[in-house]
């Protein structure tokens, strides 16, 4: 089914009751703990229908899913690609994020301790070229230890997203689907419309979570997953990525498996 045109899935989540960017913005949650699911897109509208009445839904100009658009920046020698390879704490993701289909951009960076605690700092700024690095030296210095001058972009991906919010703003949920990666470097593309990803970003303990409650009755694990590391694990086999080697096989798996499913229905 594509989402797109699925009637049956705009009609879940029109069961939810909405909430606006405002509130959203209220439960961001710049500093949280977080848990990450890989699965079937096939199971999103499921999910969905067993969580609507513990959750909001984020609504944009009458829209419940979102476009993002998203370009990463590393070193030539793709210094942040390995740090998260090996496992080091207290490594960092910077980035610059086109928030929907008009001129929202922040640039941003995300760094993770060695508690793993994620901690995000962005500023907004216009367009997604190098030199709105440049021109945000010093937030970029004050929050990593890169320079605009140092890194350059790596990758693109672009997905679309469905955000919800707990009564208690709490917590909060998105899920990503229709992910589609493309690398600077080769320009490959590679659209991957089997996979969807859910995080759970909490404060406190995730077993108050209903998501992930309906998340573990489908059999669905907590699995790290990186879009960053694992698309550029997946355009550029020749990186090294032994220990993302399960989770780029289980993406292939997924993706592979949903096109078969889909193919005899």
């Amino acid at each position: 089914m594509s989402m797109s045109s699925g009637s049956d899935f705009d009609t879940i989540l029109r069961q939810f009751e909405g909430i606006s960017l405002e509130e959203v913005n209220r439960a961001s949650l710049m500093r949280r703990k977080d848990n990450k699911y890989l699965f079937s897109f096939e199971h999103l509208p499921d999910l969905l229908k067993m969580v609507r009445d513990d959750y909001r839904v984020l609504e944009i100009d009458g829209y419940r899913s979102q476009h993002y658009h998203t370009r990463y920046f590393d070193t030539d020698g793709r210094e942040m690609y390995h740090k998260h390879h090996r496992g080091l704490a207290n490594r960092h993701k910077v980035r610059i994020r086109r928030y929907g289909s008009g001129d929202l951009h922040f640039l941003e960076v995300k760094k993770k301790n060695a508690m793993g605690v994620t901690t995000k700092k962005r500023v907004r700024t216009t367009g997604m070229d190098h030199s709105a690095l440049l021109k945000e030296e010093e937030f970029l210095l004050s929050c990593s230890p890169y320079t605009g001058s140092g890194i350059d972009s790596t990758m693109e991906n672009s997905f679309r997203r469905i955000t919800l919010v707990s009564h208690a703003q709490t917590e909060r949920v998105t899920l990503d689907y229709r992910l589609q990666f493309s690398s600077k470097e080769s320009g490959e593309q590679l659209d991957l419309p089997g996979i969807a990803i859910a995080e759970i970003k909490y404060e406190g303990f995730l077993y108050g979570s209903s998501m992930h409650v309906a998340l573990r009755k489908s059999q669905i694990k907590p699995r790290r997953f990186s879009k960053y590391a694992i698309g550029m694990a997946l355009l550029h086999p020749n990186l090294k990525q032994n220990r993302f080697k399960q989770r780029v096989r289980k993406v292939h798996k997924i993706n592979n498996d949903f096109h078969l499913t889909t193919k005899y229905q």
